[in-house]
């Protein structure tokens, strides 16, 4: 393996040498930081004793290093005092050094850490000012002995130059989120506590929705290499604002720049983790693999009807792709011989629909008219003439309409976007190999399976999407019976339906048990850190199956920009080697997920995705001094990211997040938020 020179975003500093005073009040002072008990200070007994003995007691003032009156000192010993104080205490002076030191705008986050805008007059144009954001957080000894900075950069964000008072005339104001008034910036909800609000001089910041509401087309995610971009910006960041006596007057901030990976924490997953199963053979890129080999396994029907649901405008494009599913482009040589999958297509079945704008009720008219064999698996090709990024969301509605439609009569459909095939002339090429492997798994052929020795275990994924427009949140969750990656059930739920969620994994168990024996144990890749009201019902399902099996909670964040970010310096892109993974704390890792397997062999068309982050938790905690059981565990999460069948790339996330991630962002679309029942056990949504 290559040799990594490895290190963080992260820049350490120094503790003070002696205790800090800090200045406390009882009760809540106006104008001085409340801090919530949690916060307390250790020693909070030996200035307020009453206070340190309630429990309903939930708020005291705190001075931080101002002495003021009626303010009761008591000395702070950094290094063995509450660290959410200390923190906290951090963060504030971070924050006053850019608001007051260098008038930069700053928004304070969730847990008080400090984002600060940068203004980026080049990129700024007549419509909207951009900004270019950072984010710096403070923790104590997490990867290093010291207390640390993790320095982020978190991307771009334009504030519109149109003020609010202009804007409300033709915007409703459920649309406005984040607003900068006065060079700080503002919920929106908020600003009116503020006293005489000119809204002439307050302006929006473009969120998701408000360019919805606006008209801007949705942006599609880069494919350039972020890491270059993102050190580039850290780097100057830190050299700018950072490197500099004025910072460290507030925060004495070592000299070495960021932090190296100290090699006791890193390590890799298996060798083997690569290797995928094909029909004849093995690989470790699953388009050599089916090229060479052929899929693992076919589709089980001989009787496959492909047909075309398309625009009249666009016959010619349904024309074109027929004959390259029939007789190839270039090196893909037709669905057949690159998936295996044999297919017919009848003259005069296809449906052509004249209303580009509302096409529904006519294709179902027309459909209504054809002949469904029950001894024939249908599959329809949706050539849509608006792409997925389309600005205009009763367009954008039509995709959702028509993969309903189709799947309440049983047939799975594959969508393809009609500008894409023609613009692309031959180098369409490149996205056949994705259609044939989604069509070969829509038809119940596996393209390809891990190639891991069956494991008894049950591998459950939940994932979850948060539509815009209705600010709900929907979980997904896929059940796969093994740890070779193929799943067999999808389902979905809202948010708060943790009960309806566990009532899921339950079922799962048992039609688990009565085909194998009971699991050894049950591994749950959950979207975020799973709480305790979350699991209860879980454990509480479990017992009631009478299986006292542990439990395994692996918790999935991507870190894709506002978080640690790990870089190897000894190579020109930065992106570390596929499989490196870091210890980075409390029973959490980084790992790194991409097509980087070796220096020559690196396509950069596969992407530059940046790390995930995973933490892992169990029922019985002793699981998790097992080094060895760790490892499996981050082995089968980088394993599953290889099973993503929409395409012929391994992904950065696992598809245990990312197909139920799928199915919670199409499925409210549908009457009734329901999936028809053929939907629950078809990968339709590929």
């Amino acid at each position: 393996m290559q040799e990594q020179n490895l290190f963080f975003n992260i820049l350490t500093f120094d503790w003070p040498k002696q205790p800090v005073t800090f200045y406390f009040h009882e009760e809540e002072q106006d104008k001085f930081p409340r801090i919530h008990r949690s916060l307390f200070p250790k020693q909070i007994a030996d200035i307020f004793p009453q206070v340190a003995t309630n429990p309903v007691k939930e708020f005291i003032s705190c001075a931080f290093t101002g002495e003021a009156e009626g303010f009761t000192p008591l000395d702070i010993d950094f290094k063995t005092d509450n660290p959410d104080l200390i923190k906290r205490f951090y963060n504030k002076q971070i924050g006053y050094y850019f608001r007051k030191v260098r008038d930069k705008i700053v928004k304070v986050g969730f847990i008080k850490e400090n984002q600060i805008w940068m203004p980026v007059p080049k990129e700024s144009n007549a419509q909207y000012s951009v900004y270019d954001k950072y984010t710096l957080k403070v923790q104590l000894c997490t990867v290093s002995g010291f207390p640390e900075i993790h320095l982020s950069y978190d991307g771009k964000s334009r504030v519109s130059k149109k003020s609010i008072a202009v804007l409300i005339q033709d915007i409703a104001p459920e649309n406005f989120n984040w607003v900068l008034y006065e060079n700080q910036l503002w919920k929106y909800e908020t600003l009116d506590k503020k006293e005489d609000i000119d809204y002439k001089k307050a302006y929006p910041v473009l969120g998701r929705r408000l360019k919805t509401a606006m008209g801007f087309p949705a942006e599609a995610p880069p494919r350039h290499n972020r890491y270059t971009e993102y050190l580039r910006n850290i780097e100057k960041f830190y050299k700018d604002y950072l490197d500099t006596d004025s910072f460290r007057d507030f925060i004495p901030l070592h000299t070495t720049g960021f932090l190296p990976v100290n090699t006791t924490r890193l390590n890799y997953t298996s060798p083997d983790s690569n290797k995928l199963a094909f029909g004849t053979g093995q690989d470790i890129v699953p388009f050599n693999g089916v090229k060479t080999y052929g899929p693992f396994k076919k589709a089980p029907y001989n009787k496959v009807h492909l047909f075309f649901i398309v625009h009249r405008d666009d016959i010619e494009t349904a024309k074109r792709l027929k004959t390259y599913f029939q007789s190839g482009l270039k090196f893909f040589k037709g669905l057949f011989d690159f998936s295996k999958v044999l297919f017919h297509t009848s003259e005069g079945f296809s449906i052509a629909f004249t209303d580009k704008e509302n096409p529904i009720a006519e294709i179902e008219q027309k459909l209504s008219q054809r002949t469904i064999d029950p001894d024939v698996k249908y599959i329809a090709i949706y050539i849509t003439p608006y792409n997925k990024y389309e600005a205009d969301l009763q367009k954008r509605e039509i995709y959702y309409k028509v993969k309903e439609l189709l799947l309440k009569r049983r047939i799975t459909s594959q969508c393809i976007e009609a500008n894409k095939v023609i613009e692309q002339g031959e180098n369409y090429v490149y996205s056949l190999p994705n259609i044939a492997v989604a069509i070969l798994a829509k038809l119940d052929g596996i393209p390809w399976r891990l190639n891991t020795p069956i494991r008894n275990e049950l591998i459950v994924g939940v994932g979850a999407f948060k539509h815009i427009a209705t600010d709900v949140q929907y979980i997904g969750s896929a059940f796969s019976f093994n740890n070779t990656g193929g799943f067999n059930r999808f389902e979905y739920f809202m948010k708060h339906e943790v009960d309806v969620l566990a009532g899921s994994i339950s079922r799962a168990i048992r039609d688990y048990a009565t085909v194998n024996n009971s699991p050894d144990r049950l591994i749950i890749h959950f979207y975020k850190t799973m709480n305790e009201k979350e699991l209860e019902p879980i454990e509480r399902a479990l017992a009631d199956l009478g299986l006292d099996i542990p439990v395994f909670v692996v918790t999935i964040n991507k870190t894709e920009s506002e978080d640690i970010v790990l870089f190897d310096r000894n190579w020109p892109e930065l992106m570390p080697m596929s499989g490196t993974y870091v210890h980075i704390g409390e029973n959490r890792y980084l790992l790194c997920n991409n097509t980087r397997y070796s220096a020559a062999g690196f396509n950069k068309n596969d992407g530059f995705p940046f790390p995930i982050k995973l933490k892992i938790d169990c029922t019985d905690k002793t699981q998790l001094t097992e080094t060895k059981v760790v490892k499996e565990l981050i082995d089968q999460v980088y394993q599953f990211s290889r099973m993503y069948w929409k395409s012929v790339r391994q992904q950065n996330l696992p598809v245990t997040i990312k197909y139920p991630e799928m199915v919670a962002q199409i499925a409210p679309h549908f009457d009734g938020d329901e999936i028809p029942q053929y939907g629950k056990d078809n990968l339709w949504f590929l």
